[in-house]
C-alpha cells in the first residue's frame, strides 16, 4: 500500500514567495491576474498546511457552492492530489454531505460558500483560505467572521491565519481597505502580485487571447493583478514594487520638491529625493485643507531642514502664493515649466509620472514611495487622468518631475553646493 505521494506542483516564481511566508505572516493576499495560478497556489497551501500539521482544521470558501464543485474540487485538489479525492491514499473519507475531507493523519478540511456572511460563522480554525473574494458581496463582513473564527481548533496548538486567492476589485472596497490602502491595511497583512505572464504553463494562445480583450484598466486588474478602477488612465503603482519601508539616503543625489496650492482644496507639497539615475524617491508629504500662508511657509521649510536644500516648482496658476512662498523662506521657488492648464502639457506630464511605474530597461521602475506618505499612495492608487479630483499630491509630483534640468546636486556630508550649476 502506497504511504505517501509526491504532489504535482511546482511553484513559479511569484507563488513561492507567498508559500515561504506560511508561518509569518497572519493574513495574506495573492493577488493575481486571470490564469496566473493563485487558486492552485492556494490549494496547495492548504494542503501542505494540513499535511505538516497532524490534526489542524483548515476550511476554504468560495462565493457560491457551484465554485466549490468546479473551481475547487474538480479543476484544484484532484489535479494535486493526482487522483479523485475519496481514492487517493492520505484521505481517509470525503464527505460530500457535510463537505469535508478527513485526512489519515488526523487533519480535516472544510469546503463551504459566502453567499452571506454568516457563513463563515462557526467552530475555531486553524486555516482559512478565501477563493475569488472580489466576487463576494458582503465580503467585509465575511471577513471578519473569518476572524473571528482563528482561535485554533486546540488553542495555541497550531499557528493559525487566513490567506486570499482573488482577482483584485477596486481601491475603496473591503478589499482593498484590509490589505492596501495605506491608511487603512491589516498591520499583520502583506500582498504578494502574480501577473498572467509569471505562469510558464499557459499556451502564447492563452495569454494573446486574454490580452486582446483586457486593456487599459482591465489589463492592470486581470492581467496584473493589480487594484483599479474600471476606466482608463489609473497608474500601474504597486505597493509591492514601488512602496519602501525605508529609503537609502545614500544613494540620493539631488532633492526638490512640488507644490500644489489650495485653500478650499488642500496645499500639498512633496519633497521627492533622485539617485544618480535619475530614479525619483517620495520621501515626504504635507497635505492640508485650508492652510494659512504662515503654514504653508513652516511647512516648506520644515521639509528642508528635515531633506535638504531644493528649489520648489508650483503651481503655475497661482503666481501669487509663489510669490509668498518664495518671499517667505529666501528659498528658489519657480512657477513650473509643464503641467499649466494648457491640457497638452498636463497630459505630458501625467504621462512622465505614469511611465516611471513601469520597469525600465534593467527591471526596475524609476520611482518608490515611503511607506509613510500615505496620502500620496492613496491619490495614486486611484488617480483617473480623466477626472480632476483628489489629486493634489499627485499635481505636486507631476510639478516636481518634469522640472529637474536644474536642480541642485546633493553633497551627502555638507549639503548642496551652492551655485550649480
Amino acid at each position: 500500500m502506497q504511504n505517501e505521494w509526491v504532489i504535482p506542483y511546482l511553484p513559479h516564481a511569484t507563488q513561492t514567495p507567498f508559500h515561504l511566508d506560511r508561518y509569518r505572516e497572519r493574513f495574506r493576499l495573492l493577488s493575481g491576474g486571470t490564469g496566473s495560478g493563485k487558486t492552485i497556489a492556494g490549494a496547495f497551501e492548504m494542503i501542505d498546511y494540513l499535511i505538516e500539521n497532524p490534526g489542524a482544521v483548515g476550511y476554504i470558501f468560495e462565493p457560491t457552492y457551484p465554485m466549490v464543485k468546479k473551481n475547487l474540487i474538480k479543476q484544484s485538489f484532484e489535479e494535486l492530489l493526482g487522483t479523485p479525492i475519496d481514492s487517493n491514499y492520505f484521505v481517509e473519507t470525503y464527505n460530500r454531505t457535510d463537505n469535508f475531507i478527513q485526512f489519515r493523519n488526523g487533519s480535516r478540511l472544510w469546503f463551504g460558500s459566502l453567499e452571506a456572511p454568516e457563513m463563515a460563522e462557526g467552530a475555531n480554525i486553524d486555516l482559512v483560505m478565501v477563493d475569488e473574494a472580489r466576487l463576494i458581496r458582503r465580503f467585509g463582513e465575511a471577513w471578519m467572521s473569518v476572524q473571528r473564527r482563528l482561535r485554533g481548533s486546540v488553542p495555541g496548538r497550531f499557528w493559525n491565519g487566513a490567506y486570499v486567492t482573488t482577482t483584485p476589485n477596486a481601491p475603496g472596497s473591503d478589499l482593498h481597505k484590509f490589505f492596501e490602502d495605506p491608511e487603512t491595511r491589516d498591520p499583520e497583512s502583506k500582498v504578494y502580485r502574480m501577473a498572467l505572464y509569471d505562469n510558464p504553463h499557459l499556451t502564447e494562445q492563452y495569454v494573446r487571447s486574454i490580452e486582446r480583450k483586457h486593456v487599459g484598466s482591465y489589463a492592470e486588474a486581470f492581467i496584473y493583478g493589480r487594484f483599479t478602477k474600471v476606466g482608463f488612465g489609473s497608474f500601474a503603482f504597486d505597493v509591492t514594487k514601488h512602496e519602501l519601508d525605508k529609503i537609502d539616503m545614500s544613494i540620493i543625489q539631488h532633492v526638490g520638491f512640488g507644490v500644489d496650492f489650495g485653500w478650499t482644496e488642500p496645499l500639498a507639497i512633496v519633497a521627492v529625493g533622485y539617485d544618480g539615475d535619475f530614479r525619483a524617491y517620495i520621501l515626504d508629504e504635507f497635505y492640508q485643507s485650508q492652510a494659512k500662508n504662515e503654514t504653508m511657509i513652516q511647512a516648506a521649510r520644515d521639509m528642508v531642514e528635515k531633506w535638504g536644500e531644493g528649489n520648489f516648482y508650483c503651481d503655475p496658476s497661482d503666481p501669487r502664493s509663489i510669490e509668498e512662498l518664495r518671499r517667505g523662506t529666501g528659498f528658489i521657488v519657480r512657477k513650473a515649466q509643464s503641467g499649466t492648464a494648457d491640457k497638452f502639457s498636463r497630459d505630458d506630464s501625467i504621462r512622465e509620472l505614469g511611465s516611471r511605474f513601469l520597469d525600465a530597461g534593467d527591471g526596475r521602475p524609476r520611482i518608490f514611495v515611503s511607506e509613510h506618505c500615505v496620502k500620496w499612495i492613496g491619490e495614486v492608487m486611484a488617480f483617473d487622468a480623466e477626472r480632476k479630483e483628489n489629486d493634489h499630491l499627485v499635481d505636486a509630483t507631476r510639478y516636481a518631475l518634469m522640472n529637474t534640468s536644474d536642480m541642485l546636486p546633493l553633497d551627502v556630508g555638507t549639503g548642496y553646493v551652492p551655485g550649480w550649476p
